[in-house]
């Protein structure tokens, strides 16, 4: 039997610049930066999370999450306090 799938772009598009999917890439974001400054044992203001509007594939919400300081600039580039937080 063949099953023809048409890729819906508008719905998908909805759904990726949704409150619902902005609301969920937050959530992880900020567990990530948690996770971070947990890792962070030289201090500072420590890791920030961001989530702001793409344009990748026409738009969606990207996270972030960033030093800064230098201290944890230092945190991640000496001890990987950021990259640990990812595993």
């Amino acid at each position: 039997m063949i099953t023809n799938i048409q890729f819906n772009s508008d719905g998908f598009r909805q759904i990726l610049t949704s409150d619902g999917c902005r609301e969920l890439i937050q959530s992880v974001t900020d567990e990530i930066k948690d996770k971070a400054d947990a890792n962070n044992d030289r201090g500072g203001e420590g890791f920030a999370s961001t989530v702001q509007m793409g344009n990748y594939g026409g738009g969606r919400y990207v996270g972030y999450v960033s030093t800064t300081d230098k201290k944890s600039e230092q945190a991640e580039s000496e001890d990987k306090a950021l990259t640990r937080a990812l595993t």
